[in-house]
């Protein structure tokens, strides 16, 4: 489970790049950001539940909003997931991932990359990776609102 959340701190945060064109999920033929997801190779469950809206550019860059921030506890492990998160993905690579973070000890440390090799998912975070199975990640978890996170 606490590889779970780390991986979707680290698909939420990422980087949004500015891009020629927009595709939104009025305009997409994905209807939710999971299935545009699983597109991209990556299972649904690297973001939580509550997803409201999501802009993908032709460049890959993309933005993902929550209702609000929210914090998951998995196993040892808090991430947390600012109400807008930002990245560029690409089929089996998410990177410039802003907007998740987990805690180690007592530092938020901001994860920038989640990769896939096979049937494992690689979490880079500053200086630390983590790999976990894919199969780890098939559902998304519920999130804990946090009003104080940014939105």
């Amino acid at each position: 489970m606490a590889n779970h959340h780390l991986l979707l701190i680290l698909l939420v945060s990422a980087s949004a790049a500015t891009s020629l064109a927009s595709v939104t999920p009025s305009s997409s033929p994905y209807s939710t950001v999971y299935e545009l997801l699983e597109k991209y190779s990556f299972p649904r469950g690297i973001l939580p539940e509550g997803v409201q809206d999501y802009a993908l550019q032709r460049d890959g860059s993309f933005e993902v909003s929550l209702p609000g921030g929210c914090e998951i506890n998995v196993g040892g492990f808090t991430l947390r997931y600012e109400g807008n998160m930002h990245g560029n993905i690409q089929s089996m690579l998410i990177n410039e991932l802003t907007g998740v973070s987990v805690k180690v000890a007592i530092k938020w440390v901001s994860i920038n990359a989640v990769e896939r090799h096979g049937d494992q998912l690689i979490f880079n975070a500053i200086v630390i990776s983590k790999s976990f199975p894919v199969n780890k990640f098939s559902a998304s978890p519920r999130c804990n609102r946090v009003p104080e996170i940014a939105k």
